[in-house]
């Protein structure tokens, strides 16, 4: 289990370390490569979702899109790291 930990470590660190150095798409873009309709969909559905419930707040710039421009290296790491930490429970 010690082994399985360790290279866990290591490839969190591998994809942090590359994440700086490789030109990665964002999630953004990968999505939008995918299937650019259900991303907008997906906007009109969060924008309906606030006007709703009366939220006078501009969710879709201050939060989906911070979180669109992610890149996927980073995202990966975040799901490793997540992933690590849950196991290791």
């Amino acid at each position: 289990m010690k082994i399985i930990n360790i290279f866990s470590i290591f490839i969190i660190i591998l994809l942090l370390i590359s994440s700086f150095y490789i030109e990665s798409i964002t999630l953004g873009e990968l999505w939008k490569n995918i299937h650019v309709n259900s991303l907008i969909g997906f906007q009109k559905l969060i924008e309906s979702i606030f006007l709703s419930i009366n939220i006078k707040f501009d969710v879709w710039y201050k939060i989906f899109i911070p979180i669109l421009n992610l890149k996927f290296l980073f995202f990966l790491i975040m799901i490793q790291s997540i992933l690590f930490i849950y196991i290791k429970k």
